[in-house]
């Protein structure tokens, strides 16, 4: 028996389970039982080990056992506890104190997580004993600190159903007061009506097989009314001839009602589950398909057990498979939980699905896996890729969009929105669009929009409406609503595109289709202009011309016919040169030449033109320069200048019947601002712009009382223009008109200014002077022209018809001292004459003359070696002028 016993490993559970599992012990046992926990605290003990202890059983409570021994004893008591601490075995040995033998006993105790956390220590004084009884007693305690310990039901049942002897637990749990009254109770009584039946089977077969069986039933414990589930097994046991059956019981209702719910919750999970559109399915933790719904035949074609114990894998498409085994494994390894996931699957047709899957993982009672729903999204991700496609439009749409609500208030702009009309997307999010309003619209046409948006219809039309930076411009808008499936309307959406260059195109097209009937009027008034304007001073001088043959024309009338026709061929050559200029305008041919004019000088010229004319109209007519003669010298194009100033003077000679002609410029800063300013007939307001106009005049009737082509104010302000500047016009029907420009003050470092030219109607050429002039001239007429201004004693005059007989003639007459080149004759033109005689006749003075009067040409003739230029037609006393100066620098 001590062999035995030292050979036992037996672990003593739950010693206070229910408050009463070590009673017996302390109750009945002559032994010294007390319980510690791992630190050694007292937690209770009997009264036989306060007695050995020598103290009160309430001074044990919460003492430590380590404190009430020697040192030498609690360190070999301690050694001991710390080993059944450590390996969870039963541990017994004997030790002689005060001449007494003492048999210890150390029981470990498990907390239901299965750490030994607390220590039964038993001490019997075995001194009288011999080693037979020992062993007999020690059996018999110990049997009875078992049957007292075991947590739960024990008893022994006789064979006629009566309890024959029970562990503290059952007595307390059919509320018995005490020991004496367990002979009297049938075990049976306690048992639920339905299963005493079973109950009554499993006794008769324990007893008749010497079996071993267990069975769940129904028992009322605690004076009910509620009965307990309750796990019995019972075995035969037969002592002196008689029957008995040991019966140990279990507590197992918490788990019946944990196994009713579960079925009860996977009876609502299947049929929820069964319900569902989606798919569900469960895989263990290596992934194989352990539960999956029906769903999967309508979302797959595949049937539940054609799924279950397979891969979820096995029916990816491949390109998934590697990323799926990844994802799973690492939601197995770290137990993720709510995970979203897009695989494509394959049908049992063969075609691919979108499927989404959410999924988790779980671990039930050592179970885990992962459990999860499928979806077919294939429509969804169409949708979705359709939806892209739609947004990327819009996104990049050169039309502007914009989603509101159904109270107006915006929620979307496209990028082309924020790029049209300067506000964000941000700054514009849930604001009204009106903040685009500009005010120039009708109120009528928003009540006809939004009349039409809410009927369901779309509406078109236009808009002229505001950017963020205050600039206004034009939009064209279909606008419409959003229905949702039931017909509601949920949103307005906008399609708009900004068509203020169109709008703009349009107007300049009407401007142009008004210009160009206006200009289809103005040509025809132009043409019969036109014509008046040649056949007048035709008529004059074919008329005055033939009248000159008359014989009997006294002296006096013959005077008076040739001013009529110097006249006449004077507003003739006008006429053809304002159209000349007009012409090169209009082709893009004029150019600025930048050269220094003394502005005093142009002034003093042109006065002197037209003073005569203004006399002749009795106007007064005054010039008031704004600087004196040496600081008059800027950088201009003097023959631009010269020429908007004759236009302006010539129109207000015009226009002015009686009173006074103004021409003058005051300094401004860095500016000079001329001026023009008459007493006629003043210019009404709609007709301030229009007299610039080509062909144009304030009267454009045929009843108009002025001549003229309209050229002149034209060609004046595209020569401002050039100059960058524009004319300005002040003027009052009746009272008259002043025209300002401005040209910069830019002066060079001071200069001599020239004294004025001499008067032309002196004499240039000495009387004596002996000269041989060379005219080349391909026209007759010409010629003779200038034979007769030429006509001297002293002047001899050679011909030629062509530019290659002139150089020849040049060549072979050493005496010419002059020659007057006409620039376009046939066979050599006279640039090209001109370079082969300076090649061998240098300083040889050459006055090219020609039809054409641009700088370009005058330029040309420079570089070709003329020393001179004159246009047609030739002026006499320009003529003799030009002769000194070119005859005196090539004699000097």
């Amino acid at each position: 028996m001590a062999k035995e016993q030292k050979d036992m490993n037996v672990e003593v559970t739950q010693f206070d389970h229910h408050g009463h599992s070590i009673n017996g012990l302390f109750e009945f046992s002559p032994a010294s039982v007390f319980l510690m926990d791992q630190s050694g605290e007292i937690l209770d003990a009997n009264e036989a080990f306060a007695v050995h202890m020598g103290i009160n059983r309430q001074e044990c409570l919460g003492a430590n056992i380590y404190d009430m021994l020697p040192p030498n004893l609690a360190a070999l008591r301690r050694k001991k506890a710390e080993a059944t601490l450590r390996t969870g075995a039963l541990l017994s040995f004997d030790d002689e104190h005060n001449g007494k033998i003492l048999r210890h006993t150390i029981y470990p105790s498990r907390s239901p997580e299965g750490e030994v956390n607390r220590l039964l220590f038993i001490a019997e004084d075995i001194t009288d004993f011999t080693s037979s009884e020992l062993d007999l007693r020690y059996e018999q305690v110990f049997n009875k600190a078992l049957i007292d310990a075991t947590p739960g039901i024990f008893c022994v049942l006789k064979a006629n159903g009566r309890l024959a002897t029970w562990n503290p637990y059952l007595r307390d749990a059919i509320v018995c007061k005490s020991d004496q009254e367990m002979g009297s109770i049938i075990a049976i009584e306690y048992i639920h009506q339905d299963d005493r039946s079973l109950v009554q089977e499993t006794i008769s077969r324990v007893l008749s097989n010497n079996i071993e069986e267990s069975a769940e039933v129904r028992v009322l414990l605690g004076g009910g009314p509620e009965f307990r589930w309750i796990l019995l097994t019972g075995k035969q046991m037969v002592n002196k001839g008689s029957h008995f059956i040991i019966v140990i019981g279990s507590d197992i209702t918490d788990r019946k009602k944990a196994e009713q719910a579960l079925r009860e919750s996977e009876r609502k999970f299947r049929s929820i589950t069964e319900q569902m559109i989606e798919m569900v399915f469960v895989t263990d933790s290596s992934g194989y398909v352990t539960y999956v719904s029906p769903t999967i035949e309508t979302v797959t074609g595949y049937k539940p057990d054609e799924v279950i114990g397979h891969l979820f894998t096995e029916y990816m498409e491949e390109g998934d498979i590697s990323r799926a085994v990844a994802i799973f494994t690492d939601a197995i390894s770290r137990h993720l939980m709510n995970q979203v996931l897009e695989f494509q699957y394959r049908k049992k047709n063969g075609s691919l699905f979108h499927a989404e899957i959410h999924s988790q993982y779980f671990n039930d009672n050592g179970f885990s896996g992962v459990i999860g729903l499928l979806r077919d999204v294939s429509e969804r991700k169409l949708a979705e890729t359709q939806l892209l496609k739609l947004s990327t439009a819009i996104e990049q749409s050169p039309a502007v969009v914009v989603i509101t609500d159904l109270f107006s208030n915006v929620e979307y702009v496209n990028p082309m929105f924020t790029l049209l009309t300067g506000y964000s997307a941000e700054e514009v999010k849930g604001k009204n669009p009106r903040i685009l309003q500009s005010g120039r619209m009708p109120k009528t046409l928003y009540k006809e929009l939004w009349k039409t948006i809410l009927s369901g219809d779309i509406w078109r039309g236009e808009f002229q409406n505001r950017k963020k930076n205050g600039e206004l411009f034009w939009e064209t808008a279909v606008i419409s609503a959003i229905l949702n499936k039931k017909g509601e309307i949920t949103n307005f959406v906008a399609a708009k595109e900004d068509i203020t260059e169109q709008k703009k195109y349009y107007d300049d097209l009407i401007v142009a289709k008004e210009k160009a009937e206006e200009g289809d009027r103005l040509k025809s008034a132009f043409l019969a202009n036109i014509s008046h304007e040649i056949r007048t001073p035709m008529n004059g001088i074919l008329g005055f011309s033939e009248l000159l043959k008359e014989p009997d024309l006294s002296g006096e009338e013959q005077t008076k016919f040739i001013d009529l026709i110097q006249q006449s061929g004077k507003r003739l050559m006008n006429l053809i040169n304002d159209l000349i200029d007009i012409s090169r305008i209009e082709s893009g041919d004029t150019q600025v030449h930048i050269s220094e004019t003394s502005v005093n000088q142009l002034l003093h010229d042109i006065t002197h033109i037209f003073k005569p004319e203004a006399d002749k109209k009795e106007l007064r007519f005054s010039c008031s320069p704004g600087l004196p003669d040496h600081e008059s010298i800027i950088g201009t194009d003097s023959s631009k200048v010269k020429k908007i100033l004759t236009n302006l003077i010539q129109n207000a000679l015009k226009f002015t019947s009686s009173g006074d002609i103004k021409v003058g410029y005051t300094k401004k800063g860095d500016i000079l601002e001329f001026y023009v300013t008459d007493t006629g007939i003043g210019i009404a307001v709609d007709m301030k712009t229009k007299i610039f106009e080509r062909f144009r005049q304030a009267n454009n009737t045929l009843t108009r009382h002025h001549e003229g082509a309209g050229l002149g104010l034209s060609i004046a302000l595209a020569y401002v223009t050039m100059l960058g500047d524009t004319i300005r016009v002040e003027s009052e029907v009746g009272t008259g008109s002043t025209f300002f420009f401005s040209l910069p003050y830019n002066p060079p470092p001071p200069l001599v200014i020239p004294s004025a030219a001499k008067d032309p109607s002196h004499p240039i050429l000495s009387p004596h002077s002996a000269l041989c002039i060379l005219i080349a001239e391909d026209d007759a007429v010409c010629r003779l022209v200038l034979e007769m201004h030429l006509k001297a004693d002293n002047i001899t005059i050679l011909y030629a018809v062509n530019g290659q007989e002139a150089v020849e003639v040049v060549r072979c007459h050493p005496e010419i001292n002059l020659v007057f080149m006409d620039i376009k004759m046939p066979v050599m033109n006279g640039f090209d004459a001109t370079r082969h005689i300076k090649e061998f006749r240098p300083k040889l003075p050459v006055i090219a003359q020609t039809a054409f009067t641009s700088f370009e040409e005058r330029e040309k003739a420079r570089q070709a070696g003329c020393n001179g230029f004159i246009t047609k037609p030739i002026n006499k006393s320009e003529l003799l002028a030009l002769m000194h100066d070119v005859l005196r620098v090539g004699n000097a």
